[in-house]
């Protein structure tokens, strides 16, 4: 990996100042998203641990976060818990009172007004009101949830002996769930009351401070740049001041973590690339070829590619390095063909040219005639082989000879050559100019190319693109790059 950019001791401190700035106000944005479906958390401190339940000691948090988030009390559950507080003081005074068979009595209604009105659906905990019908219904051994709270609060239930027992079980397991519901008011606009710009906006404040100067410093130093390009170069500031999706922001702090050198997100963002790349490299590489492909096609067919080739054979040539790459290439397979190819060849050839032979002598009549003489039929193959096998080897000889002359330094070689091509460029361009001609040609390459789609490109994906990433990973690393 490449070694990091030396940079000012006070430009560094100042950066994780500011980072451990926006880090705090995310910390804050990141509670207050997860406030309200964590209140119950914030509310008891319970949490599950290897299925035990265990209460950790918090501090006060809801009594003083749920006015930002315009949660109160419920009143009717409220009143509800209210009454048991009164039932447990009449029992604590005289368990066979009047006063704690009103109590009962009240509790019964205020019990099926709960069931019938559910008053934990605005808080969205419609699921908790059921919790607390299900425990009461295990407690009782009944099947209906107001037929349990009947008896649940009934007097026969609230004996002298017993009332404590059934008290305990209302503390511990009925009352923390109906604590738990709300009422959470809504604003004008038809939402829940939010207040959590209050706490909000010294930071928007001071984000915008700092951006206004960062800005004024980047069009000072670069004075070809609008304010409009030297805001977007702090583009990743912006997301501090979007009012929805707060969770953005964990873009610029983590922008702000790497420039103040707190945190080192550069083998993440490379993790990520790569399993980006990995993931659609063959769908983009194939589509990308079928697309390049498609186009060539078009282009043939509505014959653009020939008309130009055809074109610029017209008009004067550009030579960016003084060299006609077309004379060099020629040479070069004029060399190969002449040296390596014909050589190879000559028996295939002369087997050709001796089978051609012979069967433009069978067709002579006079050579048909002489067949019927004695010992003739043996003759005429003989002939046939030496011509062939001379012709070949003169044809070779006559080849390298002639390329042998043409690859010295020879003004009138050279000059003959320039002619040969000069006339060969000419002749083909008068014969692909034929509409019929062009049309097979077309026709061939676009063939040619839909083959090339579906034995080349459409295969594209079947590569092992994580090996091919593996491999550049390991070149980059043996070329230093980080």
């Amino acid at each position: 990996m490449a070694p990091r950019k030396a940079i000012n001791p006070i430009t560094l401190w100042t950066e994780r100042l500011l980072a451990a700035v926006v880090a705090l106000n995310v910390a804050l944005v990141l509670f207050d998203l997860s406030y309200v479906p964590w209140r119950n958390f914030w509310l008891h401190g319970n949490v599950q641990v290897a299925g035990l339940e265990v209460q950790l000691p918090l501090p006060n948090v809801t009594d003083r976060y749920d006015p930002i988030k315009g949660i109160e009390p419920h009143r009717d559950t409220e009143e509800y818990l209210r009454n048991v507080d009164l039932l447990d003081v009449a029992l604590e005074a005289n368990p066979n009172s009047p006063k704690v068979k009103q109590q009962l009595s009240l509790l019964q209604d205020l019990s099926e007004d709960m069931v019938d009105e559910n008053p934990f659906a605005i808080a969205n905990k419609s699921g908790t009101l059921e919790k607390i019908k299900n425990r009461v219904r295990d407690r009782q051994g009944v099947e209906s949830g107001r037929i349990a709270f009947n008896q649940f609060w009934s007097p026969t239930n609230f004996t002298a002996s017993q009332w404590r027992e059934e008290l305990a079980f209302f503390n511990k397991d009925i009352r923390p769930l109906i604590e738990t519901n709300y009422y959470r008011g809504i604003g004008e606009n038809g939402e829940f009351i939010d207040r959590f710009w209050r706490i909000d906006l010294p930071f928007q404040l001071f984000f915008l401070l700092e951006l206004f100067i960062h800005v004024y410093f980047i069009k000072l130093r670069y004075r070809s740049l609008s304010w409009r390009d030297a805001l977007l170069w702090r583009w990743y500031d912006l997301l501090l001041f979007v009012p929805f999706w707060r969770w953005l922001r964990l873009i610029p702090l983590t922008v702000r973590l790497q420039m103040a050198r707190i945190a080192d997100f550069g083998p993440l963002r490379r993790q990520f690339g790569r399993g980006f790349v990995g993931l659609f490299a063959g769908e983009l590489t194939e589509v990308i070829a079928l697309q390049t492909v498609s186009q060539l096609q078009q282009g043939i067919r509505q014959g653009r590619w020939l008309q130009s080739a055809l074109a610029a054979s017209e008009n004067p040539y550009v030579d960016l390095n003084d060299t006609n790459e077309i004379e060099v290439l020629a040479r070069r397979l004029a060399q190969i063909i002449v040296y390596q190819v014909l050589p190879k060849v000559q028996p295939n050839f002369e087997a050709l040219l001796n089978h051609g032979l012979q069967g433009t002598l069978q067709r002579l009549p006079a050579y048909q005639m002489m067949q019927n003489l004695p010992g003739f039929n043996i003759l005429p193959n003989r002939i046939t082989e030496q011509l062939a096998s001379g012709v070949s080897q003169a044809i070779t000889t006559a080849s390298q000879g002639t390329y042998s002359t043409i690859a010295t330094d020879d003004p009138q070689a050279a000059v003959l050559l320039e002619q040969l091509v000069d006339e060969f460029t000419a002749a083909l361009v008068t014969a692909l100019k034929d509409k019929e001609t062009l049309v097979e040609i077309q026709t061939l390459l676009c063939d040619f190319l839909e083959e090339f789609k579906i034995n080349y490109v459409q295969r594209v994906a079947e590569f092992d693109f994580d090996a091919l990433l593996e491999e550049a990973q390991q070149i980059n690393h043996t070329q230093g790059k980080p």
